[in-house]
């Protein structure tokens, strides 16, 4: 297949279009111009375009889909700028769905759980508003909420969000692991690379128009998560629980909703995956940014 695959340079865009590539696929890589560079995405051939430029809907042409990453991808940028995550997430959504109308391709929308949330925050809200476009335009389309996605491509250091990258990284480096709020909080994490091979079925099998969670079913505390962290480095770093105050939401725990229509894949438990993360970053050291790199 022939796929477009939007912020090629961002941790799921960046594996997913190598992943896809290695599987046989001819990957489009599509990249904002003026992205903040990365260094394990340094090799990756792209093209340099924003997607939500009306230009960027000829890039569709000839494509079978969009799996479309680009956009504001952590709660705390989108509760820094709402109007932006707004136009990032939802208003380059609806620009690429034009292009495959026009073009006769289909788009992959990669949403949250957070989105099913009846009191969002403002990032479960622009991703929302993308899934909406979706589910409103002529163009076939999916959406897909996905859980807590760790893996290669995550750095803590380039500004990586999530719980795990976060862990791996004051780990490796030797220092506590620290977990403000509540540490037995849940999230259902989601090894990235099962996740795209997930989402290329999607597009393989022509499942348009569906809205379908993407998960493991399990819920992990984060404590355990840390733990199993701790375990694949190999070290004795302290895990630390200092409590406090979080900004809304991100106390809360994240699980599917048992009602709600889940894609039947394969998911590997984190006792497997962790470590395979934690060998992609001692493999990768230039993407932790250490002397010597």
């Amino acid at each position: 297949m022939r796929l477009l695959v939007t912020g090629a340079t961002g941790f799921l865009g960046w594996r997913t279009a190598v992943v896809l590539g290695e599987r046989g696929h001819d990957v489009v890589a599509l990249v904002r111009p003026g992205a903040a560079p990365r260094a394990h995405a340094a090799a990756l051939e792209a093209v340099g375009a924003d997607a939500g430029d009306v230009a960027a809907q000829e890039l569709v042409k000839g494509c079978d889909a969009v799996l479309h990453f680009a956009g504001v991808p952590s709660p705390a940028g989108a509760h820094d700028d709402p109007a932006r995550s707004v136009r990032e997430n939802a208003g380059t959504t609806l620009n690429l769905l034009e292009g495959c109308a026009r073009h006769g391709g289909g788009l992959l929308y990669p949403s949250t759980i957070r989105a099913a949330r009846p009191a969002p925050d403002p990032y479960a809200v622009s991703k929302w508003l993308g899934e909406e476009a979706c589910r409103r335009h002529a163009a076939p389309a999916t959406v897909v909420r996905m859980t807590s996605v760790f893996g290669p491509g995550q750095v803590a250091w380039e500004g990586a969000t999530g719980a795990i990258a976060a862990f791996a990284a004051r780990s490796l480096a030797g220092e506590p692991i620290v977990i403000p709020g509540d540490p037995d909080r849940v999230r259902d994490f989601l090894f990235a690379d099962d996740a795209i091979v997930a989402l290329e079925a999607i597009v393989a099998e022509r499942r348009w128009d569906e809205t379908l969670d993407l998960a493991s079913g399990v819920a992990t505390p984060l404590i355990h998560a840390a733990e199993l962290v701790r375990e694949a480095v190999g070290s004795d770093t302290p895990i630390e629980t200092p409590g406090g105050t979080l900004p809304p939401g991100e106390n809360d725990s994240y699980e599917t909703d048992p009602s709600a229509q889940r894609l039947d894949a394969p998911i590997r438990a984190l006792e497997e995956t962790i470590p395979l993360y934690v060998d992609w970053l001692r493999r990768h050291s230039a993407a932790q940014g250490r002397p010597g790199a």
